[in-house]
């Protein structure tokens, strides 16, 4: 190297030396980054679920009305303490009454069907003189065959011309026994005119006829037999076997009719239609005798709804007039001294949460002021939030008459669902993750170490240290300035 190359690099080490003279010149002078240090300690570590919500009336009911109809009159305002039994309002029973009456008249039209279907049913008295008819008739039929069949042996023998008249004297007592019991039957109709006795009257009329016919018939055939005009007594058996025939043909259809019929399906549907119009002439009798809607329990009535405002300062009334239904309540009835917090607990917690786990709730009402209470009730149904989220409703009891708590107060919950006992922690502020690995600031002799730990368990706000720090250390919690390893810092 020249000498002019010598002093050249002599220049520039003494230049490098100069800046590097005035960098730690600079640092010396620069003031210390002011910290906030926690001491490592060894403590229980709470795991928590927080959720926000609102005051409520543990024990309240709703009162429904029995019907749709319009409140005509009501006897509280709202917010008004009332007791057990105390009639809130009052509703037009003119609609309701009118419901009664169609449903007498309904009920009675059903039972005016069920009786027709029974009238329908034949009496003992219709089949038995139905089979009178048949016997009459087969009686008849049978003469009628006897006696074409002596005409067609050309002559009588004196057996026929006997049996012809046996038969006609049969069919003679028949048709006596017939009229006989058209006689009676004429009798007992016109003392007793009732629509049974007509039906029974009209049947022996025609069993009275079936057998005169009979007996005619019997008549004009042993008249034949004993005519000498052979032809015109076979012409007029044959007629007569005919007729016979078809009469007891007649007969028998009519009594298999009356002895098969079967009415059941119909009564049954008549039996089933009474019932239905009798449970709804109860369900309107009901709906008159509850058209005041009383309090079912002792408490504050609150109207749904329903109050109109009040121009005197007093508490609102309702507005008559109104229309209500069944499915809504128009009043309800809650009990101050007896009130829950409802917390929203989100989809994602509810599952740690137990019924009887201790909680904190902090009401915004009542600033600096915690109420220590349990979880009594976890609702299985969720609800979305008006953000789209979903929440499970949980419920902690309150007493109302602590602090004057009122319905409607929001406010957060904090819920104990585990805890790790003796265990090392730190703020979660002390804890730091880059790249994956998750450090503290130590701070020893005033300056930063960077210490890697291994955490456990982790709360909203603590967090718990399975090693690289113990029980005392300081440690730096974060804020705006940016921490280095080995950083001079001043302990605020």
């Amino acid at each position: 190297m020249s000498s002019r190359g010598k002093v050249i690099a002599a220049v520039a080490v003494l230049t490098v030396i100069g800046i590097i003279a005035t960098v730690v010149a600079f640092g010396a002078t620069r003031p210390a980054a002011e910290v906030d240090t926690v001491s490592v300690e060894v403590r229980d570590l709470a795991v928590t679920v927080t959720a926000s919500g609102r005051i409520e009336s543990s024990v309240r009911a709703d009162v429904f009305p029995p019907t749709a109809g319009v409140l005509a009159e009501v006897r509280v305002t709202d917010g008004q303490r009332v007791t057990r039994g105390t009639v809130l309002a009052v509703m037009d029973t003119g609609p309701l009454e009118i419901a009664v009456a169609q449903a007498e008249a309904s009920l009675a039209q059903a039972e005016s069907g069920l009786a027709s279907v029974d009238d329908q049913a034949p009496t003992s008295a219709e089949v038995a003189a139905a089979r009178a008819a048949t016997d009459a008739a087969w009686a008849a039929y049978r003469s009628a065959q006897a006696a074409a069949s002596a005409v067609a042996n050309q002559a009588p023998s004196q057996a026929d011309i006997d049996a012809a008249a046996a038969a006609t004297r049969a069919a003679e007592t028949a048709y006596d026994q017939a009229s006989a019991a058209y006689d009676s039957l004429k009798a007992l109709y016109e003392t007793m005119p009732t629509p049974e006795n007509l039906v029974n009257l009209n049947a022996a009329e025609l069993a009275r006829e079936q057998a005169n016919a009979a007996y005619l018939g019997a008549q004009a055939t042993e008249r034949q037999l004993r005519s000498l005009d052979l032809s015109s007594q076979q012409s007029a058996a044959n007629a007569s076997v005919d007729q016979a025939h078809a009469a007891y043909l007649g007969a028998k259809a009519q009594q298999d009719k009356l002895e098969n019929l079967d009415l059941s399906p119909q009564r049954r549907a008549a039996r089933a239609a009474v019932e239905q119009a009798r449970e709804a002439l109860a369900l309107a009798n009901d709906n008159v005798a509850n058209a005041e809607l009383v309090a079912p329990i002792d408490g504050v009535v609150l109207f749904n709804a329903l109050s109109t405002p009040s121009s005197d300062g007093t508490a609102p009334k309702a507005a008559i007039d109104v229309g209500v239904a069944p499915q809504a309540a128009p009043f309800t009835i809650v009990q101050l001294d007896a009130v829950r917090f409802t917390a929203e607990v989100d989809e994602v917690d509810v599952d740690l949460v137990e019924e009887g786990m201790h909680a904190t709730v902090r009401l915004d009402a009542f600033a600096g002021r915690s109420f220590e209470t349990t979880v009594s009730e976890i609702r299985p149904a969720a609800t979305l939030t008006p953000t789209g989220g979903t929440v499970f409703p949980v419920y902690l009891g309150l007493s109302g008459r602590d602090a004057n708590v009122l319905l409607g107060m929001k406010g957060d919950v904090t819920i104990e669902v585990s805890r790790v006992e003796g265990v090392t922690t730190v703020p979660i502020e002390a804890l730091f993750d880059e790249a994956g690995e998750i450090f503290v600031y130590v701070v020893e002799d005033n300056r930063l170490v960077r210490t890697r730990v291994e955490v456990g368990t982790l709360t909203e706000t603590a967090v718990e240290i399975l090693s690289g720090v113990s029980e005392g250390d300081e440690v730096a919690l974060s804020s705006a300035t940016e921490f280095e390893d080995g950083m001079t810092v001043r302990v605020r």
